[in-house]
């Protein structure tokens, strides 16, 4: 008996023995010599890009300015003739005044370029057209550059009065100008491969006359405070063209004036004839007001893509007369024509291109307010601007507004 149980005892053993001699073998199979290596990156740290504007405070008895102080929110004074400080300043034909000595000074430690700009006009626009600004007597637009923690030269601002200006400027007035800097990259620092990484770099544009000539330039171009335009004729030198292939960064709005016109395709915010990208952030797009006319109009074949935004337009916020729109995004909503037409064109090719297929509209996003984009009657029944591949998705909102939004399916 003792012997069984010691050759049960044995066997046993000798079953362990080779079970885990057999997980020692696979799992040596599955071994590997390992190890790791790695190395540190030094940090990665932003360049800070700082402008500053500084106006001059005293002089010495030669007229060289001795003290300078931060123009931020300050309010500058024109200068007068010697003994005629206490005139009051009358602008008229053929006048011109300056403002005290102004400099920049790069606070940052990145090189920068700038460029000096007459914006935050408080009164009339009209009047402003026919003075003429100029820095240091040069151009008023004219690009410079500023080294990290350098200091630009003393910089004198004067408006000069065109003697054309005629009867219909009197009694205009400009309650108050804001001089402002605007800066931003220079082709001067270097990554790893070259110093034109940011040759493209764009100034903001903040006002109608500089929107106007960026357009008509291309490139890039950051519109980052609203404009309001004043394009209520029907002129060549009244309408904003882009005639260049350009990429439209909308931070904030294009706004045109109410009651612009007769919702036709001339009396509009835009006019597209060049390829153009339009990025907008949540604050940004076009609105064309009350009684205003159509938003966006392409022509020429442009090609456009709308990617976000807000867009409001009299009767048709995109029209398409000739070229592709696609719509990546954004929100688009129209003021109604009368009936019976209603929203039907909100977004609208031009008949006779859509059929002959020179005008065409591809949806891939976006919410259109009233407005079925895969079923709708801009170009006869049952229209479908939708791509394959999306689908629409209707809510009714509290108002009664239909929201039509378009996403993947």
């Amino acid at each position: 008996m003792t012997n069984r149980k010691s050759t049960k005892r044995a066997l046993l053993g000798s079953v362990v023995a080779m079970v885990l001699c057999l997980a020692m073998l696979v799992g040596a199979t599955f071994a590997w010599f390992t190890d790791t290596a790695s190395t540190g990156v030094n940090k990665i740290q932003a360049g800070n890009l700082d402008v500053q504007l500084q106006y001059a405070t005293a002089w010495d008895e030669n007229g060289n300015v001795t003290s300078w102080a931060d123009a931020q929110g300050r309010q500058l004074e024109f200068k007068k003739a010697a003994g005629a400080e206490n005139e009051t300043i009358l602008w008229e034909p053929g006048c011109t005044y300056e403002l005290p000595e102004l400099r920049v000074v790069n606070k940052g430690n990145l090189a920068l370029k700038y460029k000096v700009a007459i914006t935050g006009i408080n009164g009339s626009a009209k009047l402003n057209e026919v003075i003429d600004w100029t820095i240091n007597d040069a151009d008023l637009s004219a690009d410079h550059s500023l080294s990290a923690g350098a200091t630009s030269e003393a910089l004198t601002i004067k408006g000069h009065m065109k003697e054309s200006a005629g009867n219909e400027y009197m009694n205009e007035s400009i309650d108050g100008i804001a001089i402002t800097v605007y800066a931003t990259q220079d082709t001067v620092e270097s990554d790893s491969f070259t110093n034109q990484y940011d040759k493209n770099a764009a100034y903001p544009v903040v006002n109608v006359t500089e929107l106007k000539e960026a357009l008509t330039n291309g490139g890039v171009v950051a519109v980052t405070k609203d404009i309001h335009t004043n394009n209520i004729e029907d002129t060549a030198a009244a309408r904003i063209v882009i005639s260049q292939p350009t990429t439209l960064n909308l931070e904030k709005k294009i706004i045109t004036p109410d009651n612009m016109g007769n919702n036709n395709t001339n009396f509009c915010a835009l006019i597209i004839d060049a390829d153009i990208t339009i990025n907008a952030g949540k604050d940004g797009g076009i609105d064309t007001g009350v009684n205003g006319g159509y938003g966006v109009n392409v022509r020429k074949g442009a090609a456009v893509t709308i990617n976000d935004g807000y867009y409001y337009g009299g009767g048709t916020a995109v029209q398409v007369q000739k070229g592709t729109l696609i719509i990546n995004g954004g929100t688009f909503a129209c003021e109604p024509f009368g009936d019976p037409y209603g929203y039907n064109f909100l977004i609208n090719c031009v008949d006779s291109a859509y059929k002959n297929g020179t005008a065409k509209v591809i949806i891939q996003g976006g919410t259109f307010i009233n407005f079925a984009p895969s079923n709708n009657s801009a170009e006869g029944a049952d229209t479908n601007f939708v791509a394959d591949g999306y689908k629409v998705v209707p809510q009714t909102q509290t108002n009664g507004d239909i929201w039509y939004t378009v996403v993947a399916e």
